[in-house]
């Protein structure tokens, strides 16, 4: 067998040469025709990248941030708390919940929710956290009382009253105690303000003076059982300005008050004991003592 002349060896390399550069010019060019035509851009090197938002073929909505059924989100936060700002922050971003943090006290709340117009707002602590379910529950809620009582004034979502009305309803409040979450109404922050305006200067806890206010029927309020919002007190953070040491993390003024607050209320049809009487009931404004009650 006659083996292959020189010539012949050097004309078939080079005719695979080229075969191989034909094809990979192909294939250069097929690439460069898809890049061409392509929706979103392929190049992501750091001089030509293009924000996500110009690629929409994989592209999900952005999110929606929504305010429970209300108008409105406050959350009660003082400017030194900025460790609870932050957590709340993240809490609200997880929930989609578009949220307001407001640097001032529940009465300043309500005195904005007037002045913006607003016909019902969420007005929550910066202690707080919320069931998976709490927006779902929130709306189911409004929907309820909204269809018990047209007129109502407050609704808590938060509480720490173990004996309300239990199962899973919306009912008539008994002793609300506790302002960890609340949706108020136009009409009940009216309400709240004209009281705390004439009895600014009453020596007790909030939820104490709300609390009287229920039992003497100045409030239409509502309560939702379980409560969908709770207060963590083992979620305090260590930037608050100070050291905080264990033992004030279980030492709530505003709880012990209400502890002592308990049997009174218990037996409220009694005659009022002066030497037992708690001090939110002596300073009910004179203009509210003879004002029809609301059912």
């Amino acid at each position: 067998m006659d083996m292959p002349s020189g010539s012949h060896v050097a004309w078939w390399y080079g005719r695979a040469i080229r075969i191989y550069f034909g094809i990979s010019l192909l294939i250069s060019a097929m690439w460069l025709v898809k890049v061409a035509f392509s929706t979103c851009p392929l190049d992501v090197s750091p001089t030509t990248a293009q924000p996500a938002a110009t690629c929409t073929e994989h592209n999900l909505p952005p999110p929606t941030y929504r305010r429970a059924s209300t108008d409105h989100i406050y959350c009660i936060n003082a400017p030194a708390r900025r460790g609870r700002k932050a957590r709340m922050a993240e809490l609200f971003t997880y929930l989609r919940l578009d949220a307001h943090m407001f640097n001032g006290s529940h009465i300043d709340a309500w005195r904005d929710m007037i002045k913006m117009g607003h016909e019902r707002a969420l007005i929550t602590e910066d202690d707080v956290d919320f069931e998976v379910d709490a927006v779902a529950s929130i709306r189911a809620a409004l929907a309820a009382v909204d269809a018990k009582q047209p007129k109502w004034d407050i609704l808590y979502v938060g509480h720490c009253s173990m004996d309300e009305t239990q199962g899973e309803r919306v009912e008539k409040s008994v002793r609300p105690f506790c302002t960890s979450a609340y949706v108020v109404s136009r009409r009940g922050a009216q309400r709240l303000v004209a009281y705390f305006a004439r009895n600014a200067r009453a020596p007790h806890a909030l939820d104490v003076q709300l609390v009287a206010m229920v039992k003497r029927k100045m409030l239409r309020a509502y309560s939702v059982f379980p409560p969908v919002v709770f207060q963590r007190r083992d979620l305090y953070p260590s930037d608050d300005g100070m050291e905080l040491r264990v033992a004030r993390l279980f030492r709530n003024p505003a709880w012990n008050e209400a502890q002592e607050l308990v049997p009174r209320l218990a037996n409220w049809a009694d005659p009022p004991d002066a030497d037992h009487m708690h001090p939110a009931f002596q300073y009910i404004p004179k203009w509210m003592e003879h004002r029809p009650t609301v059912n």
